[in-house]
């Protein structure tokens, strides 16, 4: 059985693979059924959602995770909090603050990502 401790810790990584563009690094943490929602309301799958990164269509600068909470539920995990990010889209720089919802679930004996969930925080 993982180990909720390991949550942090596996978004630290998550977050360092999406500044470092390691799509290998993020399929090992995303479950295959990931739905990931952008803050813009776009949706894409795991498949979808590495194809973009390894095309360089959004690149993350950076990613600064705040007001982080981990609740566990049997062999569910949600997370929430507030991700500042620095990304550029489309070779345009912007900075986001969105408040998101990040699920978690065992699959033998390992946690992966299922769901992301992103809300642009007003300014």
């Amino acid at each position: 059985m993982a180990n909720a401790k390991e949550l942090p810790t596996l978004e630290d990584q998550r977050c360092a693979a999406m500044v470092n563009a390691d799509a290998d690094a993020l399929s090992k943490l995303f479950d295959d059924a990931l739905v990931w929602t952008h803050s813009s309301a776009k949706v894409d799958s795991k498949e979808s959602f590495l194809a973009a990164l390894k095309a360089g269509n959004t690149r993350y600068v950076e990613i600064k995770r705040v007001d982080e909470q981990v609740r566990i539920h049997g062999s569910l995990a949600v997370i929430t909090g507030i991700a500042e990010m620095k990304v550029e889209l489309q070779g345009e720089s912007r900075q986001l603050r969105n408040r998101y919802t990040d699920v978690w679930i065992q699959r033998d004996g390992a946690w992966k990502m299922t769901a992301w969930q992103s809300t642009a925080v007003p300014a």
